[in-house]
């Protein structure tokens, strides 16, 4: 997943997060909802440390999986949700 700041003439690299797909097929219903990952800059001088979140759901189906409704209503927020972060940031 790539993170861009649309310019007039180039995009701005804001961050970016590498998914392996096993890792959300293997999860209950191959479905992971409503998951904050943060975000890194790997062209930047600080690499390590965060420069955006993002909030998504992704589903990832195979032949014969039935479709999950990836739905747009909010769930109930918790101040200790879990973050989705590289090992290489710093907290």
């Amino acid at each position: 997943m790539r993170v861009l700041n649309k310019g007039f003439l180039k995009d701005e690299l804001i961050g970016t997060y590498d998914f392996d797909l096993s890792y959300i097929y293997f999860q209950p219903k191959h479905v992971i909802l409503h998951q904050w990952i943060a975000f890194s800059n790997p062209e930047s001088k600080d690499f390590n440390e965060i420069t955006c979140y993002l909030k998504l759901s992704i589903s990832v189906a195979g032949p014969g999986d039935e479709q999950v409704s990836l739905n747009d209503e909010l769930g109930p927020e918790k101040a200790d949700a879990m973050v989705m972060m590289p090992p290489s940031i710093k907290k």
